[in-house]
């Protein structure tokens, strides 16, 4: 099991929250468009340290 399988797996129990779909979603999906719009999500929130 991989770093990032043990992550999601640890979190099981807990209800997911949006972030932790998206970073699933995007991990394995083919939504080209949708990883995009995440990581310019994640991009801004950092850089206005939201």
């Amino acid at each position: 099991m991989s770093m990032s399988e043990q992550e999601f797996s640890k979190n099981d129990d807990a209800k997911p929250s949006f972030w932790d779909d998206a970073t699933k979603y995007a991990s394995i999906s083919k939504d080209e468009s949708f990883v995009e719009e995440v990581a310019y999500m994640m991009v801004t929130l950092h850089r206005t340290g939201a």
